[in-house]
């Protein structure tokens, strides 16, 4: 058992190494700051361990997406969601969506580079990602935290009169 535990730290040591030789190769961020920004975990003994981070940051996007979507089109049948949506002026849902514009194109951009994978395209792909990911991520908060705010409000709204009333 102990034995397993320390193949296992050995390999993700390794995997830490690998990680750090692409990055001085392709002057890629941080591991850490991928780590915090993409919550990549622990990297697996891989072949392709960039591929492994680009299929983090799909999964970052897609959710911050699915949330923004949530925001812009709330389900018919889905109180929170469309709850949340009221909490957002016209302008400000238009805002969202040019958000929302950008992340389903890293998204898409994201899948295509995983389908002609390389290093090469994967680390400029990473790089790219990261650097427009903290470019939307203070807009990202700020609508988040506006989201959770919403909950904390005593006012009624339309779709919870719609659904109680």
């Amino acid at each position: 058992m102990a034995e397993e535990k320390d193949k296992a730290k050995e390999a993700e040591k390794d995997m830490t190494k690998e990680y750090e030789a692409l990055k001085k190769k392709y002057y890629l961020p941080e591991l850490k700051e991928l780590d915090k920004e993409f919550c990549i975990g622990k990297l697996e003994d891989t072949q392709f361990i960039l591929r492994t981070i680009l299929g983090k940051i799909m999964d970052r996007v897609e959710l911050v997406f699915k949330a923004l979507s949530d925001i812009v089109q709330p389900a018919e049948n889905n109180l929170a969601t469309m709850y949340e949506a009221e909490v957002f002026s016209d302008d400000e849902k238009k805002h969202i969506f040019d958000l929302m514009k950008k992340l389903a194109y890293t998204h898409r951009e994201l899948i295509i580079k995983d389908f002609e994978y390389s290093d090469d395209s994967a680390a400029v792909s990473i790089l790219k990602s990261y650097k427009e990911w903290k470019e939307m991520k203070k807009d990202v908060l700020r609508i988040m935290e506006k989201l959770r705010d919403s909950w904390k409000s005593d006012n009624k709204s339309k779709a919870e009169e719609g659904y109680f009333g």
